[in-house]
């Protein structure tokens, strides 16, 4: 376990409590001051003692805030040396559609229900993918349930990059998806590979043969996750339907016979236990072995402003009583 501060040089604010002992000291003799030409006693030096403890503790602790430290520890994971998954997101424009304006895209629950799926195998490295008309690595299979979960948050976006056809009609090619079986996306030692596909299925024409063949070639196993609404649409800046976007309704059946025809499943984005059932059955059991590190992290600066509020809590005492 190792101590360490993001931002050290913000510990420097902690210079004011200096600021605030010599206001008080400053305060103090005035009082002094005015006590001797009263003729009263002035407070003891005792109790002055513990407001200038306070306000150190104040200024000590709020510099540690601002420095930021972090408790981090570093320890060896396990997992499955056999079996990885790969979850590919359809990024074409289409997966923008939603019911309306405020609602959430087909994106954003392709990316919400991959999150689940994958947390549902956390002894299984995986690896995140888009896909228009190629197919395109984002993350090589990981055990790091974080960095999957970072890479589906912020590497990922609609034509991110923009497909080759782009302004040219559809752009998704669920074709190319005979990419994952020979172009290194898998590790030649895993012998369990699934491919788990978030997509509306209003894809171009796809030779089914080839895909089957090559996919059974490199033993990718593909898991289909429909996500479509017949009342869905893609909405522009002013969140007025698009004309030229209408949900294809062909693109399911579709789907569905390119599924039998590879040997794959498909299931509606709803059918989320069905998805994990068949994710688990493709990926079987194993063996477990080192995977790596995994690193956790906790920042302390939270806990660093709660404690100030203590001796802070105290100095509105003693001003008020």
């Amino acid at each position: 376990m190792t101590l360490s501060f993001l931002s050290p040089s913000a510990a420097l604010v902690g210079l004011l409590a200096f600021a605030g002992l010599a206001a008080r000291a400053r305060s103090e003799r005035r009082s002094r001051e005015l006590c001797a030409v009263l003729g009263l006693p002035p407070r003891r030096r005792l109790s002055l003692l513990g407001s200038g403890v306070a306000i150190a503790l104040v200024g000590g602790l709020l510099a540690l805030a601002a420095a930021q430290p972090v408790i981090a520890n570093v320890s060896p994971r396990s997992g499955r040396t056999d079996a990885e998954a790969v979850f590919v997101f359809d990024i074409s424009r289409s997966m923008l559609a939603r019911p309306s304006p405020a609602a959430p895209s087909r994106f954003d629950r392709a990316r919400q229900a991959a999150v689940e799926i994958r947390s549902s195998v956390p002894d299984v490295p995986a690896g995140v993918a888009s896909m228009t008309d190629r197919v395109l690595p984002h993350l090589f299979p990981s055990i790091d349930g974080q960095a999957f979960s970072a890479t589906v948050a912020r590497a990922l976006g609609i034509e991110r990059p923009p497909p080759d056809r782009f302004g040219r009609g559809r752009a998704t090619a669920l074709g190319l998806l005979a990419a994952l079986a020979d172009r290194n996306f898998f590790e030649p030692s895993a012998r369990h590979r699934v491919a788990v596909v978030y997509t509306d299925g209003e894809s171009l024409p796809v030779d089914s043969a080839a895909l089957r063949d090559r996919l059974e070639a490199g033993r990718v196993r593909v898991v289909f996750v429909r996500v479509w609404r017949s009342d869905e649409r893609v909405f522009d800046a002013n969140g007025r339907p698009v004309a030229a976007y209408r949900p294809d309704p062909e693109s399911g059946p579709a789907l569905a016979a390119l599924a039998r025809q590879i040997g794959a499943r498909v299931f509606d984005e709803s059918q989320t236990s069905e998805v994990v059932a068949a994710v688990h059955a493709a990926l079987g059991h194993g063996p477990e072995g080192p995977q790596g590190r995994d690193l956790q992290s906790r920042q302390l600066a939270p806990f660093a402003v709660l404690a100030a509020g203590v001796p802070l809590l105290f100095l509105l005492w003693r001003r008020n009583f």
